[in-house]
């Protein structure tokens, strides 16, 4: 469910009473399984009631309240359903403040705070709306900002009608939802799936001169603004660059929760500006593909990518002893892998240094970029957390943690995610994906294949094939041949980035697919992590040189380098199974754990007949 109400006007008139705020509240609860506060509680009387009285004067449309934007958790007020010409949508921002102020096209200063420019917001609805609904193409799509508590409006601020524009506000209404309305306009729109236009790198390619230039307003329109949450820190890093102010910032994010999307805005942002920037990486992998992305953009642009962690003192990393730069901006993405050591540096290599961490993505002993290590060892930092889970939506987030730590858990409809036995059949099916359009790629624990970085054609490279170096007789006769990745610089960058993985005749590990994202990804999940008694315990085979030392002094006995294997490999299957935009599809090696991931993603129909009732996006 992705709103907390919907009918017609008509029916919504006849249920609304002083009561209909618990009603949302109750739906609240339903939904994030918390109350909502005492302010949005509030909130909900005061819009309501407004939009009660406007309704009075509209024919009957379709009324939405607390729409989820997709893949983000924001919430759009009401949205309006009418039919003009085609089926129209009108979204409405409801905001009680009694004092606005704007700052600029990004931020307000409403009731004596900083707020975004709810123009800004409901813009960023709209192209969200647009460009991520399935099967709303044809649809007029419009918003608007009522301040209904405030009665002054300033004619300067477009779309945005204060609390005293009834007439306006119902005029502009009826210009875009009359003269009908068809209901199944409304539940189309309430019961679209959700789809991401562009991913990543190809919105960074495509929208680079408007990144560079900040001009946000243009991308929010086309559907790749930043949220609320993303923007905020933002705006104010530019600013202090702006205003030579200096600080540490650290942000956590979950997976997709768009970490690296920030990174690559300030990146762009700040060197247009003429300030000394880089945005660096440990991952390899991660260097390659932007250097290249960059470069496809910009001959040059490409040394703006750096590491922060080298190894060679010769050549240091901008985390390292002796980096012979001092930045105005340094930013640092999956700085969970940073050790104390770079933390330290970091923090002094430039005027604004950027953290971007998730520490349940650790992958080894020696990755030390926690909360605690970001506070113990920064001079001043200012903590951010990015709740928004916007590459595969918050629900399916929610779904791959529980589902990892082995609680019960609720396949989250509508993400694609499927349970195969059979490696030709999800490989058959990431073709049909491959057919439509769609991005697909292989990923895969690490284990049967141990990989041999000095000879791409060697046997230890088959990953999936008759002859698996570990003698796992799985695949044989199958005629399927998988290798790994195993060139930074010459196979990553095509893979990710070119489209080689459609080809689906490689896999990467994860260290060559943190960081990346697919429309669809298969995911072999491996005899390294298996479901013993219901719980997760160390399987029979690893060739993860992080964790193997720890794998096997765990099976010989050893519960403290038992425990944290099982804690790095539950990492390891976490990013693995988030990479996928639109779905992820598992095939298991172990058949006890295979059994136990069917049932938990409530994947009991014969597999035909979950094809045939799943609409192809």
């Amino acid at each position: 469910m992705n709103y907390l109400y919907y009918n017609n006007t008509k029916s919504f008139l006849e249920e609304y009473n002083k009561d209909f705020p618990d009603a949302l509240a109750n739906k609240y609860r339903e939904l994030f399984h918390v109350s909502p506060g005492l302010y949005l509680y509030n909130s909900w009387k005061g819009s309501i009631a407004y939009l009660y009285n406007l309704i009075t004067a509209l024919n009957s449309k379709g009324i939405v309240l607390e729409y989820i934007i997709p893949a983000g958790g924001e919430r759009a007020d009401a949205i309006f359903v009418g039919n003009t010409v085609s089926p129209s949508l009108m979204i409405i921002e409801m905001k009680g403040w009694r004092t606005m102020e704007i700052v600029d096209d990004y931020s307000v200063i409403a009731d004596n705070k900083k707020e975004v420019n709810p123009s800004y917001q409901v813009l960023n609805y709209s192209g969200k709306i647009k460009y991520s609904i399935e099967g709303i193409e044809n649809f007029n799509i419009n918003s608007m900002v009522i301040l209904y508590n405030i009665l002054n409006h300033n004619k300067s601020m477009d779309g945005i009608y204060s609390g005293n524009e009834r007439e306006l506000i119902i005029k502009e209404l009826k210009k875009n939802l009359d003269p009908g309305f068809d209901p199944h306009s409304l539940t189309t729109f309430v019961n679209a799936r959700y789809r991401q236009n562009i991913n990543l790198f190809e919105a960074v390619r495509k929208y680079h001169l408007d990144i560079k230039n900040g001009a946000m307003k243009a991308l929010a329109s086309e559907g790749y603004g930043l949220y609320s949450e993303q923007l905020e820190p933002y705006l104010e890093i530019i600013n202090n660059l702006l205003t030579g102010t200096p600080g540490n910032y650290i942000i956590h994010g979950g997976p997709g929760s768009g970490k690296s999307l920030i990174a690559l805005n300030l990146l762009l942002r700040s060197s247009a500006m003429g300030k000394q920037s880089v945005l660096s990486y440990r991952n390899n992998r991660m260097v390659a593909s932007l250097r290249k992305l960059l470069d496809s953009i910009s001959t040059g642009m490409s040394t703006l990518i750096k590491y922060y962690s080298t190894g060679r003192p010769g050549n240091p990393g901008v985390a390292e002893d002796k980096f012979p730069v001092h930045y105005d901006i340094a930013i640092f993405d999956e700085s969970q892998r940073m050790t104390v050591k770079n933390i330290k540096n970091a923090g002094k290599v430039a005027d604004i240094s950027v953290f971007f961490y998730d520490d349940s993505q650790i992958l080894g002993t020696r990755e030390q970029g926690t909360q605690s290590n970001f506070l113990k060892y920064l001079e001043n930092p200012h903590e951010i957390t990015l709740k928004g889970l916007y590459r595969n939506g918050n629900e399916y987030g929610e779904f791959v943690n529980k589902l990892l730590k082995g609680e019960s858990t609720i396949y989250p409809e509508p993400y694609d995610l499927q349970y195969f036995p059979d490696i030709k059949c999800l490989i058959n099916t990431l073709k049909t994906k491959i057919d439509l359009g769609k991005k697909s790629a292989l990923v895969a624990s690490f284990t049967e294949a141990k990989g041999n970085i000095h000879d791409i054609n060697s046997q230890d490279n088959i990953r999936i094939g008759d002859r698996i170096p570990s003698g796992l007789n799985l695949y044989s006769g199958t005629g399927i041949a998988v290798r790994w990745l195993m060139d930074p610089k010459k196979e990553y960058a095509p893979f990710w980035v070119g489209g080689e993985s459609n080809k689906l005749e490689k896999c990467a590990s994860v260290y060559g697919a943190q960081g990346f994202e697919a429309d669809y990804t298969g995911v072999i999940w491996g005899r390294d992590l298996v479901r013993r008694d219901n719980k997760w315990v160390l399987g029979d085979n690893c060739e993860d040189f992080e964790i193997k030392k720890l794998f096997f002094k765990g099976k010989n006995g050893d519960k403290t380098s038992y425990d944290t294997a099982i804690e790095l490999l539950v990492n390891r299957y976490r990013i693995l199974l988030t990479r996928g935009i639109y779905g992820t599809y598992i095939f298991c090696e172990d058949s006890e754990t295979g059994e136990y991931l069917k049932r938990q993603c409530h994947m009991e129909m014969d597999l035909n007949d979950r094809s045939n009732s799943m609409d192809v996006q």
